[in-house]
């Protein structure tokens, strides 16, 4: 079984997978900015623990030093498991036909919405802020007619890019649809 087919499955045997999107590195970065200060903490605690809790006597304080240093250490590496997990889980599968948005929300709760490029009546993009201009990410946003009028992604990597893309595939499936004979329905 390969990794996509757990939430993503072709009905078309000619539907080719073109790009599979995740958000930029650099969101995820910024969530790993506390993990970084709290390790930072805890190397500088390493440091000053002999000087400090060296005295006789002090073996409840070495006791609550090292008891806090490793629950700090525990909650490290559950928020920067979650935060990796969301990151990884969370992203957009464009085919020649459609995009699937999965959308990983915690452990246990997975969205898996589609769109087809014939219902795309608009897309946007919004590059805000020095970094995300410097870096090229930003807000992805397609626009339908349909029940869930909008879908986002957010900190997306070369939002120009695959915008263009989005639309490239939206005109060419319109003119598809276009130029395929309608079924007329039978009279009652």
């Amino acid at each position: 079984m390969r990794p996509l087919d757990y939430y993503f499955s072709s009905t078309n045997p000619d539907e080719k997978i073109l790009h599979i999107v995740h958000r930029h590195w650099f969101n995820l970065f910024l969530k790993y900015i506390p993990i970084l200060l709290l390790f930072a903490m805890m190397i500088t605690g390493a440091i000053l623990y002999p000087h400090i809790l060296s005295a006789p006597g002090q073996e409840i304080q070495r006791t609550i030093f090292l008891f806090v240093n490793s629950l700090a250490l525990l909650l490290m590496w559950v928020y920067g498991f979650l935060t990796w997990f969301d990151y990884h889980l969370d992203i957009w599968i464009m085919t020649n036909y459609r995009i699937v948005n999965v959308s990983q929300k915690g452990l246990f709760t997975r969205q898996v919405s589609e769109l087809k490029y014939e219902s795309i009546q608009d897309v946007t993009t919004d590059v805000q802020g020095f970094f995300p201009t410097l870096l090229n990410f930003g807000t992805l946003s397609v626009q339908t007619a349909a029940e869930q009028s909008r879908f986002l992604i957010e900190s997306v990597g070369n939002p120009y890019t695959i915008k263009a893309e989005i639309m490239t595939n939206q005109k060419r499936a319109r003119l598809k649809a276009a130029s395929q004979p309608v079924a007329e329905a039978p009279f009652a």
